[in-house]
């Protein structure tokens, strides 16, 4: 009878904390303790920052501090420090830019600014095993009253499994042309190259996907951003304003290597060009073994409107 009873107690201790640990590593868990965060990050809709006033500032404090720059190491090693300068005389937290966390993940977002202005969407190209920071945006939106659709593109399979729990997801790799090239991917043993078909990123969003306008895109390709011109969507007259498609934010990562050439060079090209022809704000530069940054379309009167 003892033993029985010891048994029991062992049983029903493993199932209890089975339990505990279960919830403690569940998304409800997770959303319990994000939800003070919550409240404070939807209150964000109510701050109504001069967005042209804020735009010209950041561009004019950006042209002062990066356009004579011309030496590709010292613009790199320069723009994160001149961008939290230029944020900060700008003004920029008075748009009411969201940072969304996790683990070493960092997304920033407007919210639309109009009750259910709906739809609404986000694109996640370059899944990496990692979705809680698209779980968060979707909750907070919800708490709003929007809902979102979700889109991602990843060449690595086992992400399908993961960001179908969200949206839909393309098992391929979206570049500046449709091809057959090299790619840098997050594997179980960690990252490696490998040659992968890629499909045009103008033809992924307005011919496989019907998109015209895009509300968020979270561009992290491991280094695609460099290849094939696909900097050319960001241009005044480039492929995306060619093809009718409306661009509002993007959350980007730029990956430098040692052994790949004139990337620093052709990120300096990239940013200038963006400040000369002032149609994007680029802000919250940060680096964290690579650059990443958060822009938003202000040529755009449909990305005007709705953020």
């Amino acid at each position: 009878m003892q033993n029985c009873t010891i048994f029991f107690l062992l049983a029903l201790t493993f199932y209890i904390s089975y339990i505990i640990l279960s919830y403690y590593y569940s998304d409800a868990h997770t959303d319990w303790l994000e939800a003070g965060q919550d409240d404070i990050d939807i209150q964000s809709v109510n701050i109504q920052g001069n967005k042209s006033e804020i735009f010209e500032s950041w561009n004019s404090c950006f042209t002062v501090e990066m356009m004579g720059i011309e030496d590709p190491e010292i613009f790199w090693k320069t723009f994160v420090v001149s961008s939290k300068k230029c944020d900060y005389q700008a003004g920029v937290r008075q748009l009411g830019i969201v940072t969304l966390k996790h683990k070493n993940k960092t997304k920033r977002v407007l919210f639309p600014k109009v009750f259910n202005t709906g739809p609404h969407n986000l694109f996640t190209i370059g899944v990496g095993r990692d979705i809680r920071a698209e779980k968060q945006f979707r909750r907070k939106m919800h708490k709003l009253g929007n809902n979102v659709t979700f889109v991602g593109a990843d060449p690595v399979p086992h992400n399908g499994d993961l960001y179908s729990q969200i949206g839909n997801y393309f098992p391929l790799a979206i570049g500046g042309k449709s091809g057959i090239s090299n790619a840098r991917v997050l594997e179980n043993s960690g990252y490696i190259d490998t040659d992968k078909i890629h499909i045009d990123v103008v033809y992924f969003f307005k011919d496989l996907l019907n998109v015209t306008n895009i509300d968020n895109l979270w561009f992290d390709a491991e280094g695609e951003e460099f290849a094939n011109d696909f900097f050319d969507i960001f241009y005044e007259n480039g492929k995306f304003v060619q093809s009718g498609i409306d661009l509002c934010q993007v959350n980007i990562e730029i990956h430098i290597t040692s052994d790949v050439a004139h990337r620093k060079e052709e990120f300096m090209k990239f940013l200038k060009r963006i400040i000369q022809e002032k149609r994007f704000g680029v802000f919250f530069g940060d680096a964290f073994g690579h650059i990443r940054m958060y822009m938003f379309n202000y040529s755009s009167q449909y990305c005007l409107d709705k953020f």
